[in-house]
């Protein structure tokens, strides 16, 4: 046999294909690379503008800041007094500081990408090409890469320098609403945008090189990665930053809501116009009552937007600013020093300023904040800070309420031998107007021309016994109609019966009537119901007529229905021109009016309950009646006017549930602060908070049936489920 011949076929090796130009950036690449020269003129001269930009911010940025009107000399001094601190640099205010670090930040933004620019310009006038095309074309897209790289980079640091140091602009955007502000948080957004942009366009001419050129692969997948993670970091910012600012970073998971805030106080927090600082002296220690005066204090930070601002002060790492703060509000250091309450009682104080040179201040001990009912301890802090907040952020004048002693009006302060009954006085609504900072005061319109004093800003006729005289109703009407200031009144006329039954007049009602109010001269009873058993007292509803009004804004939310007792109508009038009545509060049920009083109340119920034709001849119907009006001259506030007493009575406290005061007081605060024309400073809503103690169930009252069975139960659905993992994924 011939040898078999074995021919060996020698494989040739396939070139490899040139990389494939991209249409990315092509048109820029290609020009590059044919127009090298003129290329590296334009981003010298790019970098030349650059430069002339890096100057400009760099004289801005720094310009000695100019003299501040303190600095100035007087009118009137010598040249020499003038000349004196002529050496002495000015002082500059924080806004001039952000003003010079604003241009800082520019001009070496500035200045980085003048070298940056420049450098690729001078890389490719003095750097010889590559002898092929391909070369050339790798190096136009590694500088795009760089060039790009860089400059969005710097973009973006610049953007992100902005964003912090703008960042109040946020807040008060989002927050405030001042949608001027607006820019400068836009302005960083966009810088950061557009940075991230440029990266992203120098990216992609080099992708034609990532498969065929391991370095510039490791450019872009590394810029690719960069990128990335700029623009999630930047997109989880900006949603922590939304987040924060709106949604609360605490969360209240009491049954009883223990550590939330009423809609009074984030209301009242909301519209303080200064800031608030709030400096806190309480023990460190984790006792219950201290911690609850922290979480308070922060939640109202957190609910102010800025506009309160707490510091917590320990008497031993502070005790310089202690000493110092002690010796500004002599007040803070006697109720620090003194030794009048019991050792169960919170030490420590709360201070609160404002004003530019926080001379406003009010001290709250802290003892304050927690009283007892009964035995039981509860924690008032929310309401007693509402009212030092509402006093500082209207004004440190208490205004003078006049109440009217001279017809036999509620008493204020009955003599200790008169023995009053206590629906005929009103010491506890006294004491609930000075609490909210209200100056109270009698007013006796005796003698021949009596008249109201200057410093009243209301006069107050709570339930009259005896008619006014002429002169005494004169006062009131010189005082409403003044020209120098504009009288404020609030008039409780409640249903008094005269010696003929009928309705007692109460001398006010042509002053009245000038200013659109009739005051009915008929008495209304209830018809008794389920919801109201009682014949003397009405349901009394808010009317949808002045729903707008700040009273009935913040009552209604915690009712819409009161009770009065022995009310009569007052009814609103269109006859006065320049004044405007509107209703306050209406009847809520079945009444009825009677131009007596009856004899015998109780016969006529039980005769209007048996037909229906009593009930007829009685007007019996659900016919809204007026109770109450409040008047108005153009925008300004000028009366009240209630057809009952009774609600602000010492009798009305006594019954009350509230362990504050009760809703009738708020009702009456809050038609004075409307007078006023200043935000209330009735704590309505605000309910204190009752301590309570957990105590662990008998553990014969213990059903452990799913401490026992839930983890084993939990422990094989775990087995359960890997081992049916392993099986199926050795299956495959």
């Amino acid at each position: 046999m011939e040898p078999t011949a074995t021919a060996t076929a020698t494989a040739t090796p396939t070139p490899t294909p040139p990389p494939e130009p991209s249409a990315a950036g092509q048109v820029l690449v290609e020009y590059i690379r044919s127009n090298r020269y003129n290329a590296g003129l334009a981003l010298l001269s790019v970098a030349v503008l650059f430069l002339v930009l890096t100057g400009y911010l760099a004289v801005r940025a720094f310009r000695p800041p100019g003299p501040s009107p303190a600095d100035k000399p007087l009118a009137g001094s010598t040249e020499k007094d003038g000349d004196k601190d002529k050496d002495k640099p000015p002082a500059e205010t924080e806004a001039q500081v952000l003003h010079r670090t604003q241009y800082n930040l520019g001009w070496l933004a500035s200045l980085t990408a003048a070298l940056v620019a420049g450098a690729a310009g001078g890389w490719l006038l003095t750097r010889s090409p590559a002898p092929d095309e391909a070369g050339q074309r790798l190096e136009g897209r590694v500088l795009l890469l760089a060039l790009g790289g860089l400059l969005g980079l710097i973009l973006v640091v610049l953007g992100c320098s902005y964003f912090y140091l703008w960042s109040e602009s946020l807040t008060k955007w989002l927050n405030a609403g001042e949608t001027k502000e607006a820019r400068w948080v836009l302005i960083p957004l966009l810088l950061v945008v557009s940075g991230a942009g440029l990266i992203f366009l120098a990216i992609q001419p080099a992708r034609a090189e990532e498969r065929h050129n391991q370095p510039v692969r490791k450019l872009v997948y590394g810029a690719n990665f960069a990128l990335t993670v700029l623009l999630l970091g930047v997109a989880l910012l900006a949603a922590n930053v939304v987040f924060a600012l709106k949604v609360p970073n605490k969360l209240d998971t009491t049954a009883t809501g223990f550590y939330s805030l009423s809609d009074s106080t984030r209301t009242l927090l909301g519209r303080l116009s200064e800031t608030v600082n709030v400096y806190a002296i309480v023990p460190d220690a984790s006792d219950r009552q201290a911690n609850d005066v922290r979480q308070l204090l922060l939640a109202c930070e957190d609910a102010a937007a800025g506009k309160l601002k707490v510091r917590f002060l320990n008497e031993v790492t502070n005790r310089s600013e202690l000493v110092t703060l002690q010796k500004k509000y002599p007040q803070l250091d006697l109720v620090l020093n003194q030794r009048l309450f019991s050792e169960d009682d919170l030490p420590g104080a709360v201070l609160l300023t404002t004003g530019e040179d926080e001379k406003r201040h009010v001290v709250i001990p802290a003892r304050e904040f927690t009283t007892t009912e009964g035995r039981k301890l509860v924690f008032q802090g929310e309401s007693r800070l509402f009212k030092e907040l509402a006093f500082l952020a209207d004004s440190e004048t208490r205004p003078v309420v006049y109440f009217t002693q001279d017809n036999g009006e509620l008493s204020l302060d009955p003599a200790p031998g008169q023995n009053l009954p206590s629906v005929r006085t009103a010491a506890r609504f006294k004491s609930y107007l000075e609490n909210a900072y209200f100056a109270v005061k009698p007013l006796k319109l005796t003698g021949d021309n009596p008249a109201v004093p200057d410093d009243a800003d209301i006069v107050v006729v709570a339930d009259p016994t005896t008619p006014f005289s002429d002169a005494q109703a004169a006062a009131l009407r010189r005082y409403m109609f003044s020209t120098k200031k504009k009288g404020k009144l609030v008039v409780l006329a409640g249903a008094n019966v005269g010696p003929d039954r009928k309705m007692l007049k109460t001398g006010l009602e042509p002053l009245l009537a000038e200013l659109n109010v009739r005051l009915g001269t008929r008495f209304i009873y209830n018809f008794p119901s389920q919801q109201m058993p009682f014949v003397d007292a009405v349901l009394a509803a808010f009317s949808a007529a002045a729903e707008q009004n700040p009273i009935l804004q913040a009552i209604i939310k915690v009712s819409p229905r009161m009770q009065l007792t022995l009310p009569r109508e007052v009814e609103p009038l269109a006859t006065a021109p320049g004044f405007q009545a509107t209703d306050l509060m209406l009847t809520d049920g079945r009444t009825w009016t009677e131009d007596e009083e009856p004899i015998d109340l109780r016969a006529v119920v039980e005769e209007m309950s048996q037909t229906v034709k009593a009930q007829e001849a009685r007007g019996l119907s659900r016919a809204r009646r007026p109770l109450a009006v409040i008047v108005t001259e153009g925008a300004t506030s000028r009366a009240v006017v209630f057809g009952c007493s009774f609600f602000v009575s010492d009798e009305v406290a006594r019954r009350s549930r509230s362990q504050t005061a009760p809703l009738s007081f708020d009702l009456l605060g809050m038609s004075l602060d409307w007078l006023r024309e200043k935000p209330s400073t009735a704590a309505v809503g605000i309910e204190s908070k009752t301590y309570s103690e957990y105590r662990f169930p008998a553990p014969s009252a213990v059903d452990d049936t799913r401490l026992k069975y839930l983890p084993l139960g939990l422990a094989l659905l775990a087995v359960v489920g890997l081992g049916a993992g392993v099986w199926v994924t050795r299956r495959r």
